[in-house]
């Protein structure tokens, strides 16, 4: 059973598909950034960890000082949990989108070999659709019916609860059947 990422319909499919290099690459370099960030206020937390009475301990630091210095630093800490939790939050919902990426790019490669040539030329390599009519050799409507399966057959393994390992598998049995029966 697959968790529900994304809903998806056959227009996001065909923009992702569209750009799928391009949103991968940012998704990935907003999650670097976004740990960067993370280390980042770690390290701030653990330097201003400093106890109250690390502070009374300092050279000329008086009484009211040092109330005044341990609330900043006491609020700056929170401040720095609270971002901390921000980051965490925003790395977990761009991990579902690459996981939502994967799931994607993973069912439109188990595209039967025609359906997948057709989607393939036309919102992967971005030729015209004329010219992908014409080098598939099929009548406009067939032409079209393929797209649309094409589309609609990656949005039913989209959505369906199979994992992608059991669909990976189960694409690799038919392989495996249909050359066996070729035999």
């Amino acid at each position: 059973m697959v968790r529900k990422i994304y809903e998806m319909d056959v227009n996001d499919i065909k923009e992702i598909l569209m750009d799928y290099s391009t949103i991968r690459e940012q998704t990935r370099q907003q999650i670097l950034d976004l740990y960067q960030d993370l280390y980042d206020t770690d390290d701030l937390i653990e330097t201003i960890s400093i106890g109250k009475s690390n502070i009374s301990d300092m050279p000329g630091i008086k009484k009211g000082v040092e109330r005044d210095l341990s609330d900043i630093v006491l609020r700056h800490q929170s401040q720095l949990k609270q971002w901390y939790n921000e980051i965490s939050y925003e790395i977990d919902i761009l991990l579902n989108k690459e996981e939502m990426l994967h799931r994607l790019w993973i069912c439109y490669r188990l595209l039967p070999e025609k359906q997948y040539r057709v989607i393939t030329e036309i919102y992967v390599h971005k030729q015209p659709w004329k010219k992908v009519e014409a080098e598939s050799q099929e009548s406009k409507s067939t032409f079209l019916r393929l797209v649309n399966r094409g589309l609609n057959n990656i949005k039913k393994m989209y959505d369906s609860e199979y994992s992608n390992e059991y669909l990976l598998r189960h694409s690799l049995q038919k392989i495996i059947r249909k050359n066996q029966e070729e035999k």
